[in-house]
């Protein structure tokens, strides 16, 4: 643990910075583990613009005045303020090849303020490999994934050719004793409609980064972290393609893909609508084929998902999110069912004026609680059972104003853990990043963040996808895979290690909706004793 601050310098075009940047800095001084000493001006920041096409400029004009979700993340805002006593060095760069460098005498300027860590925001084209300013370097944001792409624009390509994820990374270039290195590296789902509508919520997902590096490095020391980060920089490269900004030809070309793209999803949202039905087997191996396991299949007017499970007087009770089409809502019901395999209908039990779903369900001291979904409401809300299975009665609230999703609890190693995906910042989309929580008591209302939240970053494997269980004495989290599409499938991770201070997990089983060509989707694992129950979607018709 490494008490004294860091010392933070900041290289800026403009004190007129994006908003997502403003948001990144506003955060870095928030955590307080290190401080502005300096700010660097560019009195030439008009250096190395690049020259977008005609066509391709006028698409992105159109396409963020229509998909860009409030708020826009590139909107400029004076972080003046937030640096108000910080010293400021006006620097005018030395024009290179497409390179800029800085005067020695400015290098030799910047070297007094004695900085750990220089952070990039503008200077486009500054060659940073043999800056030596700084102990650990410059550190960037890189959006796009660093391992098979370089250049941009960020997140048009993507969209274009309809990857199934879009990357982003914190880098750091240079410095006295860093190597240039992957420091942070992150996954999304690519939004296939829009490239505005991509960059807006990923540029504001990405904010963090900065704040919780730097937190790491002040918590850990250089040595320590740099071989935490050791596992990103060791993988083999591929083949990196370069990208630029869609020439008009280009431009039209990938434009026409994208409006043909929004023609079928147009169509497809007019005569068709979200169906999730459950499948289930009572075999106690179900390593067999999910063509085999029985359905249970909703009035066309409502669909069934999310299914956790518990048993009661050689009884189950598979408690659903019951979502009606009509009220574009979900609520809380139940199904019961026997040894057999027969079911009854099930039974409304918990209904707000809210969404509800993900109804996570577990027993302590003989009484059953549940804490479903309420990310509408901005709350993680405990239920307690008064009346098993049908009347359930609010406890208490375990965190508020929060966007969290499918939190999942359990009580191992004599404390309780909460994972939750959670969306740090109001625009981002919460399938990205797994948070873990740790309590002694779990009605205390005091929950610590584990200090390596997000435990997980990555569209992949982040989201829950059920409840944790215990099998020959290991400890497994399902995960969902969000890549291709919300719920596209799910995976069983190992937990390798869970304290108070580390986590790792692996993967260690995955299904995916390849065993029949109706099912699109597949994201929630339920398993108590001999049941087992999964969720999976296809496509209903409205009409007819």
């Amino acid at each position: 643990m490494h008490n004294q601050k860091l010392k933070l310098g900041l290289l800026l075009d403009s004190f007129n910075v994006a908003a997502w940047e403003y948001s990144a800095v506003q955060r870095i001084i928030q955590e307080n583990s290190s401080e502005f000493v300096l700010v660097i001006l560019n009195e030439d920041s008009h250096a190395f613009c690049e020259k977008k096409a005609c066509v391709y400029s006028v698409f992105n004009r159109i396409d963020e005045k229509l998909f860009t979700k409030k708020p826009n993340p590139f909107t400029l805002k004076n972080v003046e303020e937030l640096l108000s006593g910080v010293p400021v060095n006006v620097v005018f760069p030395v024009r290179g090849d497409k390179v800029l460098f800085l005067r020695e005498s400015d290098v030799r300027n910047i070297e007094k303020y004695k900085l750990d860590i220089l952070i990039k925001f503008g200077f486009d084209g500054l060659q940073l490999e043999d800056l030596k300013v700084s102990e650990y370097g410059t550190w960037l944001y890189y959006h796009g994934d660093d391992r098979i792409m370089k250049g941009g624009p960020p997140g048009f390509w993507e969209v274009v050719d309809n990857w199934s994820e879009t990357g982003a990374a914190l880098l750091a270039q240079g410095g006295k004793s860093s190597l240039n290195r992957v420091l942070f590296r992150s996954h999304f789902f690519t939004y296939p409609l829009s490239p505005a509508r991509q960059r807006s919520y990923y540029f504001w997902a990405t904010t963090p980064f900065l704040a919780r590096q730097i937190s790491l490095l002040q918590r850990f020391g250089g040595e320590k972290y740099f071989e935490e980060t050791e596992k990103l920089n060791t993988a083999l490269l591929r083949d990196v393609k370069s990208y630029t900004a869609p020439s008009n030809f280009l431009a039209i070309k990938s434009i026409l893909k994208i409006v043909k793209r929004i023609i079928k999803e147009f169509l497809q949202r007019f005569f068709y609508k979200d169906y999730w039905f459950l499948l289930f087997s009572l075999k106690d191996d179900v390593s067999g084929n999910i063509s085999e396991f029985n359905k249970l299949t909703p009035p066309k007017n409502k669909f069934w998902a999310d299914p956790h499970l518990i048993q009661v007087d050689r009884r189950y009770y598979i408690f659903i999110e019951e979502f009606l089409h009509a009220k574009n809502k979900g609520h809380i019901s139940v199904i019961e069912l026997d040894e057999t395999g027969n079911w009854k209908a099930p039974v409304k039990v918990l209904e707000k004026d809210y969404h509800l779903s993900y109804p996570f369900i577990f027993k302590w001291n003989d009484t059953f609680y549940m804490v479903p979904e309420s990310r509408e409401n901005k709350t993680i809300d405990l239920y307690e059972c008064v009346d098993f299975p049908y009347k359930w009665n609010f406890k208490q609230s375990i965190m508020g104003n929060i966007s969290a999703v499918d939190t999942t609890i359990i009580h191992y190693d004599n404390k309780w853990w909460l994972f939750t995906a959670i969306a740090e910042n109001e625009a981002a989309a919460p399938n990205v990043e797994l948070f873990l929580f740790y309590s002694d008591d779990i009605f205390s209302g005091k929950w610590m963040a584990h200090p390596r939240n997000p435990i997980v970053s990555d569209v992949k494997s982040a989201r829950p996808a059920g409840s944790l269980f215990v099998k020959e004495g290991k400890l497994f989290r399902p995960s969902q895979d969000c890549s291709k599409a919300y719920g596209y499938g799910f995976d069983l991770m190992e937990i390798e290690l869970l304290s108070e201070t580390e986590y790792s997990e692996r993967k260690t089983k995955s299904v995916r909706p390849d065993w029949d060509k109706n099912i699109q989707a597949t994201h929630t694992f339920a398993n108590c004793n001999n049941l087992t129950v999964i969720d999976v979607l296809t496509q209903s018709r409205k009409i007819g």
